[in-house]
């Protein structure tokens, strides 16, 4: 959909070195929000969580979240109020202890993911990774007989009686080390942790039989194809990670863990189907699982899980259990959540009764219909007028849209917090939205409106607008595309004081475009592309900004005058 970008002009990662600022400076204790209590039950009540992190090896990194599911699994008391979620509260003590230098941030990693905030990478926050910091864990490691950590399969020195937390800081387990495991009559963790893939290869079948207390099992990143039943015999589980493993099935006895908070499935590309009785798991959380790239179609019954805040993706089904209404309880989702096949939907009762509205954690959302022609646009228009969005919304994506009008909710300037919009293959529409009024939308992204013929100031702003007091269109919109837009003949105009804060526009593959306006009030501009656009006949240097610092033209036979800063043809 959207290609790879040639090379990223540095002014472009302002938004990326606010976020790793905003990191650093978390990490330097003087995060604003970051309250510290000196009283000594406060202290001890951080070192309980700290103490937890005793189990991980020195080189061990881990994401905030991470952790933080691993605190809610073992019940670990961190709520201050019976207004915060548990994730809330954990996240907060993470930052706490992240100011007073037990963790250090070890890496960044920026790649776009399935469940990703943010599509564009420059406006992604990215995934901070974080070890324990040796000093102060040396100072807890010798406190507690519960948690013990074997290296080398050695479980020397660890009390049959009274280990509870139990990790492996190795590559390799044989069967005499796991047959030894049962006899920790109290575990409550099981971690298997490495930062590179595991040798272990199966879990005993009947190693699940006498863990009755177990209530953490972390298998990720081992060579597993499967898990035992009896997997379902260990009621307390809360937390399953067998993430990152060649797994190709789940037991349905999984559906019997009836507490169950956190599952954890990414990087499981050789599964392809979830248990039949996932609906069975009322109390689950986090489900972290790339839906779309490798289910066929949802467990049905979803409308169950209604504490379910981590679901990447819904794949709309005429299915009874099956259909969008699956998600009208789930109001607690968060993140990102891209909707499929919304041609499935069977009316606009049916699209309302997903009420995305009451969705209020969403961050972004993904509304995608599937390439083939649908025959009732009419409806089509309907249900996503239906599919309106909480305010807050981040980012919002529409793709293979059949309708031939954009909703008008989409042109709302309550949509106050929105920064990314794409409308990808929207090929009946043939008008642009009138969105120039969002106040913080940064990236636009236009591909594939092949029936727009013109870009004119009801781009910039509603009939309403232009009647009351004029106000700039798009103040904070950073990067313009239009692409593929096959019957776009004509750029009319650009008003001066609209787009103020555009650092980059690029325009490809417009067969049919001849003109373009004025951008000499674009102060900000620095970047520019025109690509394929065949008929473009001039490009009058004195209409381009002195703020422009590359220009590039390419595949644009007729075009006769441009200018002559940097660039090529």
């Amino acid at each position: 959909m959207r290609k790879e970008a040639e090379s990223v002009p540095s002014e472009l990662h302002s938004s990326i070195e606010k976020v790793q600022e905003e990191n650093e400076i978390e990490t330097r204790n003087v995060k604003e929000n970051v309250v510290i209590e000196e009283d000594k039950s406060s202290a001890e009540h951080l070192q309980g969580l700290f103490l937890y992190c005793s189990l991980f090896p020195e080189d061990f990194e881990f994401r905030k979240h991470e952790l933080v599911q691993l605190w809610i699994a073992e019940g670990l008391d961190m709520k201050e109020s019976e207004q915060e979620t548990m994730e809330d509260a954990g996240i907060k003590h993470f930052n706490t202890l992240v100011s007073q230098g037990y963790f250090m941030c070890s890496r960044c990693d920026f790649k776009v993911g399935f469940d990703s905030v943010f599509s564009v990478p420059m406006y992604s926050p990215g995934n901070f990774f974080y070890k324990v910091n040796p000093v102060k864990l040396s100072v807890l490691e010798t406190k507690s007989s519960d948690y013990f950590m074997a290296v080398n399969s050695k479980l020397d020195g660890a009390s049959e009686s009274t280990t509870q937390h139990l990790s492996f800081a190795y590559d390799d387990i044989d069967d005499m080390t796991f047959g030894a495991i049962p006899k920790f009559k109290n575990l409550r963790t099981l971690l298997l942790l490495s930062n590179r893939v595991s040798s272990i290869k199966r879990i005993p079948a009947d190693l699940f039989l006498s863990l009755n207390f177990l209530t953490t099992l972390k298998l990720s990143r081992t060579l597993i194809s499967g898990l035992p039943g009896s997997v379902g015999n260990v009621k307390p589980l809360r937390y399953l990670d067998v993430s990152y493993t060649p797994i190709r099935w789940l037991p349905e006895s999984i559906g019997g863990l009836n507490i169950l908070q956190t599952l954890k499935l990414r990087g499981c590309i050789h599964l392809s189907d979830l248990p039949r009785s996932m609906h069975r798991l009322t109390t689950l959380r986090h489900l972290d699982f790339d839906i779309i790239g490798q289910l066929d179609f949802m467990p049905a019954h979803l409308r169950n899980l209604t504490d379910l805040q981590t679901l990447s993706a819904f794949l709309v089904d005429q299915e009874d259990g099956r259909r969008i209404g699956e998600l009208k309880n789930l109001n607690d989702l968060g993140g990102a959540l891209r909707i499929l096949r919304l041609e499935n939907v069977l009316s606009k009762a049916d699209a309302e009764e997903a009420d995305l509205p009451s969705k209020k954690c969403l961050q972004r959302l993904d509304l995608h219909w599937t390439s083939l022609v649908v025959e009732n646009i009419k409806l089509q228009e309907e249900i996503l007028g239906s599919l309106r969005p909480h305010a807050g919304l981040r980012e919002l994506q529409i793709l293979f849209y059949n309708g031939t009008k954009l909703p008008a909710w989409l042109s709302s300037p309550s949509f106050s917090g929105l920064v990314v919009m794409t409308l990808f293959n929207c090929e009946n529409c043939d008008l642009l939205p009138s969105i120039g009024q969002l106040p913080e939308l940064k990236f636009l992204s236009i591909v594939q409106m092949n029936k727009v013929k013109e870009i004119n100031q009801t781009f910039f702003r509603s009939t309403d607008d232009l009647i009351d007091k004029p106000v700039n269109a798009f103040p904070k919109l950073e990067i313009l595309e239009f692409d593929i837009m096959l019957s776009l003949k004509e750029w009319k105009n650009v008003k001066e004081g609209d787009l103020p804060s555009l650092i980059k526009l690029s325009m490809e593959s417009c067969p049919e475009l001849v003109t373009l306006p004025s951008f000499s009030s674009l102060k900000c501009l620095k970047y520019m592309e025109v690509r394929q656009c065949q008929k473009l006949m001039s490009l009058d240097r004195n209409e381009l900004p002195t703020s422009l610092e590359s220009l590039i033209i390419r595949d644009c036979p007729e075009l006769k005058e441009w200018s002559d800063k940097e660039g090529d043809q």
